[in-house]
């Protein structure tokens, strides 16, 4: 009897202006409930590859991309890149802080977090930061001083150092 009751509101309705839209809207909801929501373990182990690399890999990368930006410059023709890091990934651990109040004053003891992983407690890592660009020199024949210059203000934008530690040579 409620089913009814029901499909005759549905009929009734679906004269009204609107009407459609609202189908047309759950219909979609529907849908997107129903598909997968993605590939977790892909996105996890591609975040494991990148915390993967080493200092010297992450240099190597970021030189690859340079030259393939410098290339985009219409009067380059060949260039090298060379990066030197300032220094290497550093990171920040959770750590659990007591402060003990003497008479000597205050006395803070910090111990770090440690969390089971697959190859047993391992530091809690809150934040990870990349490794620091030194300098970067780029080797690019015949370029005009405008090319070097224009150069100078990519590898500025890029890598966010000042300009004297950017080294362009013809």
């Amino acid at each position: 009897m409620q089913s009814d009751n029901l499909l005759k509101k549905i009929k009734a309705a679906s004269g009204k202006k609107g009407f459609s839209f609202i189908i047309v809207g759950i219909v979609a909801a529907v849908v997107l409930l129903l598909l997968p929501a993605g590939d977790k373990e892909a996105a996890e182990s591609a975040s494991e590859d990148a915390r993967a690399l080493t200092s010297a890999e992450y240099c190597a990368l970021l030189e690859q991309k340079a030259e393939r930006l410098i290339y985009e410059l219409p009067e380059v023709k060949s260039c090298s890149v060379f990066i030197t890091l300032e220094s290497g990934y550093s990171y920040i651990y959770a750590t659990d802080q007591h402060i003990n109040e003497t008479d000597q004053g205050k006395q803070t003891d910090k111990t770090i977090v440690l969390a089971d992983g697959e190859n047993g407690e391992l530091p809690l890592v809150i934040e990870e930061k990349m490794p620091k660009i030194a300098g970067v020199a780029v080797v690019c024949g015949k370029a005009s001083y405008e090319t070097q210059y224009r150069i100078i203000e990519l590898m500025c934008a890029l890598f966010d150092i000042k300009s004297n530690r950017i080294s362009v040579q013809t």
